[in-house]
């Protein structure tokens, strides 16, 4: 066993345990959400393999159903239940917020799977290692805004429905499958386009700049317009907050400093800057949290 894969597996499993008995003490929704995103994490995997097979996982990792480790449906759910818990704390509107958290969401995929790929967790198929983004096609952040914005829509839409009417939160379990299929028919627009505009391995960087340009139009609107308001109505804990932030900074902290371990920083400066400006956005958007949070509980 490669003890690299026994500390990510193991360390992601704690992180997840913790941000379900934190879930559950907000109550079954909250939980159900989590669990679901981890069903979906692990179906996404499974379903890209076999449907598109743009990547493969390294046979090190201990734990897989057929060929998704499982940690990584647990990772999803940490990165994508994390994001909504920050945007619910922000106060952002319901029609807005799944465009908030899947830039969140995404600001963490820029920082690590061009490193990952370099550790061997993964590895991109037809694609070289200076292709795309350092070697991680362009579709693969493309379908990042997509995958968040898929379940984060159906989830909080969920939540409205089932507001007052407790047996609809079962349907939450569900959520995974017609979040897939929104997912398929997200990518359909860059899989038509990109080989016309740019066909070269892993190209389709100013499709996915522009989807990403109005993505981050939408969550500015959605954090700082005058519609902005509480979006989940639902009483966040500090702990909560925190164990949100604490799962970006530690997956931030892992990777730059697996690209220094690895000897990879000095090699490709713009991975370890890329990786340090975003770890560094998470202070703000900590700050940010914390005062949106505090206000909207102090007015209730």
């Amino acid at each position: 066993m490669n003890p690299l894969y026994i500390l990510i597996e193991a360390t992601a499993s704690i992180f997840f345990i913790g941000a379900a008995v934190a879930a559950l003490r907000r109550g079954r929704l909250p939980f159900l959400e989590l669990i679901s995103a981890a069903a979906f994490g692990i179906l996404l995997e499974e379903g890209d393999q076999l449907v598109f097979e743009t990547y493969h996982y390294s046979t090190d990792w201990i734990l897989a159903v057929d060929r998704a480790p499982i940690v990584i449906g647990l990772t999803w759910a940490l990165i994508i239940a994390g994001a909504m818990r920050l945007t619910d704390a922000l106060g952002v509107r319901r029609r807005y917020a799944p465009f908030v958290d899947a830039v969140l969401a995404l600001s963490l995929d820029l920082a690590f799977d061009a490193i990952a790929i370099r550790m061997g967790l993964w590895t991109w198929r037809g694609i070289g290692s200076t292709d795309g983004w350092f070697g991680v096609p362009a579709g693969n952040f493309y379908s990042w805004l997509f995958v968040t914005l898929a379940f984060s829509s159906l989830t909080r839409w969920l939540r409205h429905a089932a507001a007052g009417r407790p047996r609809l939160e079962w349907l939450q379990l569900l959520v995974p499958l017609p979040a897939f299929v929104l997912l398929l028919a997200g990518i359909v627009p860059f899989a038509v386009l990109h080989p016309i505009v740019d066909p070269s391995p892993g190209g389709g960087m100013l499709l996915f700049l522009l989807v990403l340009a109005a993505f981050l139009a939408i969550s500015a609107w959605g954090v700082w317009g005058p519609e902005r308001g509480r979006s989940g109505g639902e009483r966040l804990a500090i702990l909560d907050l925190g164990l949100a932030l604490g799962t970006r900074v530690a997956i931030h902290g892992f990777f730059i400093a697996a690209l220094v371990l690895i000897g990879a920083a000095q090699e490709f400066p713009v991975l370890l800057l890329v990786a340090v400006v975003l770890l560094a956005a998470e202070w703000p958007l900590g700050r940010l949290v914390h005062a949106r949070h505090t206000a909207a509980q102090t007015h209730r």
